[in-house]
């Protein structure tokens, strides 16, 4: 048996290779397809088959090119009808036989309406002894149940309780788990991190698998979470299909004549560190470093803008920078400048730095001053005892549509968790025309004072 977990760096998704004899599955495979034709190739054997769990939200799916380079039969689900313009339909049931495997669909909805799980068996074996869940169940989490409004809340959930508690656990605690995402993902909440699970373990230690009653189960899971703004867009990519990438990383070094000319009508995106950008940065830019691209990147700005970064580190850095934003669907990418700081001011332009107060400065000042504190950490993030007086809650994926509640005639003092997501925040509302400054280390140095 060939089995690979293929992990895609930047957004927490997970796909799968597994075959037998000449012929391999590849379970929802990421954009930029390579890797699987590599590993096919390293060990002699051929992509025939690829499987789909949903239409995917957050990322776009490397199906149609990776069918036309290998001539595999894509498969998705038939229990929603979502206009696919490619992939053969199948129905809860489907077996196929590769080797002396077998995979066999389970129609799990919740996630989506459509969401398929696959079991894979062993020839002879009435066990399945593997399960490719998707989004539906993770390590430590379940699939979100709100794509399709508060209005259909209750019964999607409904739906994901009968799918896991009904179809997954039943099949046996001796079930090797493989989710679709892992930690960071906006698919889930509260994923844990571990590289492998299994049915049994879920039962021990996931915290949504602790309830008796369907009732109690939909009680605690219902609710409406934050839809990064990029979503819908995957969502139609990923039926109508993606234009294809190939392997090659189209990427321009820009000059600072180049930058300066095109800033304005760009999103300038700059990668450095959070005391670099805050240190001096160039005029407009939003800090934005490579660990936090795949979180807020689409939660901030549209996969249709033009963007181009700023950046000191190594090229390779600046290349897995480039796929990130392209499995994202962010395909206008229109250069980057390196040793960006010190070529911007070796060419005589002004930097721009961002104001900052220390968490015990802060609180100091907020026994006596007017202002705003907009606290952009998530709900589920924030304590009692933390600082609330004239606090504006926004978390960070919902601040663009959230702009009403801030008034720019104050100065706005912006907190997180660290202060990475505040310096995030901050380059994006003084870019809008708002006074702010960033408490650095965040919640976690506040705390230390109280």
């Amino acid at each position: 048996m060939f089995f690979r977990k293929i992990e895609t760096k930047g957004l927490a998704h997970n796909s799968y290779m597994i075959g037998d004899g000449d012929d391999i599955a590849v379970i929802d495979p990421m954009r930029d397809v390579h890797i699987y034709m590599q590993e096919a190739r390293d060990v002699g054997m051929r992509i025939k088959y690829i499987f789909e769990t949903h239409r995917n939200e957050d990322f776009i799916v490397g199906s149609i090119e990776l069918a036309e380079k290998t001539g595999a039969t894509i498969y998705i689900s038939n229990h929603e009808d979502l206009a696919y313009v490619y992939g053969e339909k199948i129905k809860d049931g489907f077996e196929l036989v590769i080797g002396e495997l077998m995979l066999k669909a389970i129609h799990t909805p919740g996630h989506t309406l459509g969401h398929m799980s696959y079991a894979v068996y062993e020839e002879d074996v009435k066990e399945a002894f593997m399960v490719f869940t998707g989004d539906c169940l993770f390590m430590g989490d379940l699939g979100r149940t709100d794509f399709y409004g508060e209005e259909n809340l209750e019964k999607m959930t409904e739906l994901l309780y009968t799918s896991v508690f009904k179809k997954l656990l039943p099949m046996g605690d001796h079930v090797i788990l493989c989710p679709a995402h892992g930690v960071g993902s906006a698919c889930g909440e509260s994923m844990d991190e571990r590289d492998s699970s299994s049915l049994g373990y879920e039962k021990i230690t996931n915290k949504h698998l602790q309830f008796s009653t369907k009732e109690a189960f939909i009680e605690d899971f219902a609710r409406m979470r934050i839809k990064p703004r990029y979503f819908e867009r995957m969502e139609e990519l990923n039926v109508n299909g993606a234009d294809f990438v190939g392997n090659e990383v189209v990427l321009n070094v820009l000059t600072v004549d180049e930058v300066a000319e095109m800033k304005d009508d760009i999103i300038l995106l700059d990668a450095r560190t959070k005391e670099g950008f805050i240190g001096g940065h160039i005029p407009g830019s939003i800090y934005l470093p490579k660990g936090n691209i795949s979180a807020f990147l689409g939660s901030i700005f549209m996969p249709e803008e033009k963007i181009a970064f700023a950046i000191d580190g190594e090229v390779g850095e600046m290349e897995e920078i480039y796929w990130y934003c392209r499995r994202m669907g962010f395909d206008n990418i229109v250069g980057y400048l390196p040793d960006a700081i010190e070529m911007w001011q070796e060419s005589v332009r002004e930097v721009e730095q961002l104001a900052t107060i220390s968490a015990k400065a802060y609180k100091e000042m907020s026994k006596k001053h007017d202002f705003i504190l907009l606290d952009i950490r998530d709900d589920n993030e924030v304590e009692k005892k933390d600082p609330d007086k004239n606090k504006v809650s926004i978390p960070l994926k919902s601040l663009y549509e959230s702009l009403h509640k801030l008034d720019k005639n104050k100065k706005l003092y912006i907190l997180c968790g660290s202060g990475n997501r505040a310096t995030t925040a901050a380059s994006y509302l003084v870019r809008l025309g708002y006074d702010v400054v960033v408490i650095t280390g965040g919640i976690e140095m506040y705390r230390n004072f109280v």
